[in-house]
């Protein structure tokens, strides 16, 4: 007799996960008590209505409770004394709250923490421009590559050549740092544990949504935050393309070194 999975595998696929996520992220960055009280009561309803979504609300209660903390640690722990560079280390660093909580939960359902953490298929066929969809297939590898070159040309003019000289151990340190926590966080835990409940392509668009609206307590605007969304979607899509989180941190370091190098990050 075939086990019956712990969690949901063909939950109904509809916005209120999504906006269940969404809404959390935005709430808890804009530090709002009161808002986080009704989101818990609306939660906490739906937990007792909707017994498919019970595993996605315990996931997103682990990920509200790290990215709570995480952005008080950022706001009380993170002073002006210290220098802009090593503020944004520290701020990246910090993001290592965000994982205990899932990694907990992770252990207490005895699944495996990330599920794309080994060797990629390079030799998968994705789509040219949108992974899924497009004109034209070509391997991982290719795609990759002509994302890192099409990423590369549009920031050349935006870099300054004596900045880097001057910038290039801050931008090492935040691009390892920041690109392996970030993917740890959305294409590998979060991602993981979304695909078990919804399936590959819903569990990419929420992630993608939420991996973008976080970067709100980073000091850039909204719109900002939906661009960063379709990064995360290209993140989350090669990710499960491949089966593994690896291209998605190589493109995110080079994204992160161009940011860096054109003055987004520190200028």
């Amino acid at each position: 007799m075939k086990k019956t999975p712990i969690f949901p595998t063909s939950t109904e696929r509809t916005f209120l996960p999504l906006l269940l996520f969404a809404t959390l992220i935005i709430i808890v960055q804009l530090n709002n008590y009161l808002l986080m009280t009704v989101w818990a009561i609306t939660a906490v309803l739906i937990f007792f209505i909707n017994k498919s979504l019970r595993f996605f609300l315990w996931i997103i209660l682990a990920f509200g409770i790290g990215f709570f903390l995480y952005n008080y640690g950022n706001t009380h722990w993170i002073t002006d004394m210290y220098t802009a560079e090593i503020r944004v280390i520290l701020n990246r660093f910090l993001l290592i709250i965000v994982i205990l909580p899932l990694l907990c939960f992770s252990y207490i359902y005895r699944l495996p923490f990330i599920r794309y953490w080994q060797k990629p298929r390079w030799a998968k066929y994705v789509r040219v421009p949108f992974i899924w969809l497009g004109f034209r297939q070509v391997k991982v590898s290719t795609f990759l590559v002509i994302a890192m070159i099409t990423n590369l040309i549009a920031f050349m003019p935006f870099i300054s050549w004596t900045y880097i000289q001057e910038i290039w151990c801050f931008a090492l340190i935040f691009l390892i740092l920041n690109s392996v926590l970030e993917e740890t966080i959305w294409r590998g835990v979060l991602l993981s544990r979304f695909s078990e409940c919804f399936g590959n392509r819903w569990a990419v668009l929420i992630t993608s949504v939420g991996f973008g609206l976080q970067h709100y307590s980073l000091g850039f605007s909204w719109m900002s935050c939906l661009l960063f969304s379709v990064g995360g979607f290209f993140f989350g899509a090669i990710t499960i393309r491949s089966k593994s989180i690896l291209p998605a941190v190589i493109w995110h370091m080079l994204f992160n070194l161009l940011m860096v190098f054109s003055g987004v990050i520190v200028g």
